[in-house]
């Protein structure tokens, strides 16, 4: 009984090591654009952001070095958005339909370079946008995607190729 105590004593701990306040402010912008960049709709990156945090909160003591916070962060919420996708593959989707251009010039970049990385596979579009935009290294674009440092190198090799095709 004593030694599950302790371990509960641990886990709250590092629940209060984790400023929540904190990682909103310095990494919530880049989670937020990620999310829009996976889903291609503010709504659902808005919730997909929510549920980032949350997920975060309730797995606060498998976080070992707060230096790595983007990190984890960038993974839990790619984790659950390509979650969410699949789980939604089942419904009709109308994104082929209905195209949102936000008007306030999202990440500075131009209307056709929007649509052909928005034309990209979600997996492919996260690493490029990880990598180029955000400036995570091949290796911690790897892994904040739960993928090889081989295969971030092939996504982007093949995703940069598509966006140079598409711009011509």
């Amino acid at each position: 009984m004593a030694k599950q105590d302790a371990s509960l004593d641990r886990s709250d701990q590092r629940v209060a090591v984790l400023d929540i306040d904190a990682l909103v402010a310095q990494h919530g912008a880049l989670l937020l654009a990620l999310a829009h960049a996976i889903t291609r709709n503010w709504s659902e990156a808005e919730d997909l952001y929510q549920s980032t945090f949350e997920i975060a909160l309730r797995h606060a003591d498998q976080l070992r070095d707060p230096a790595a916070a983007k990190a984890w962060l960038v993974r839990i919420e790619s984790r659950e958005a390509f979650r969410l996708r699949r789980r939604l593959r089942r419904f009709v989707s109308l994104d082929d339909r209905v195209e949102e251009l936000r008007v306030d010039g999202e990440m500075g970049i131009s209307v056709d370079l929007r649509r052909a990385i928005a034309g990209l596979p979600p997996r492919t579009r996260a690493a490029l946008l990880l990598h180029h935009y955000s400036g995570f290294s091949v290796e911690e674009t790897a892994g904040a995607l739960g993928v090889s440092p081989n295969t971030v190198k092939t996504q982007l090799r093949k995703g940069l190729a598509r966006v140079r095709e598409e711009l011509r």
